[in-house]
């Protein structure tokens, strides 16, 4: 869902000459992972520029969607957070203290 959302969205964005190639690689898949997805947007798309001056008004969403949710999907930061989550904490377990 969140992957054709993103390639219908950045296609205005891809270079004519860079078109078909960038059609081509997001098709020839058969599932869309977070990393494919962010290469592919990163290797077909010029971010630094059209970050700041989107063709479209409500494109900002769109760059906001990707740059600050979408990409921080699969970062090591946020694997490490939701390790940290899972940890039980030490007040919860009840076998560091016995009661005779």
């Amino acid at each position: 869902m969140d992957s054709m959302f993103l390639y219908d969205g950045f296609r205005p964005y891809v270079p004519k000459q860079k078109l078909a190639d960038f059609d081509k690689a997001f098709h020839g898949r058969s599932t869309y992972t977070v990393s494919f997805m962010t290469d592919l947007i990163h290797q077909f798309v010029n971010l630094k520029y059209y970050a700041k001056l989107p063709k479209f008004r409500e494109d900002g969403y769109l760059f906001n969607f990707f740059l600050l949710e979408f990409s921080q999907r699969n970062s090591k930061r946020v694997k490490a957070f939701r390790d940290f989550n899972k940890t039980p904490r030490n007040v919860d377990s009840s076998f560091l203290f016995s009661n005779p």
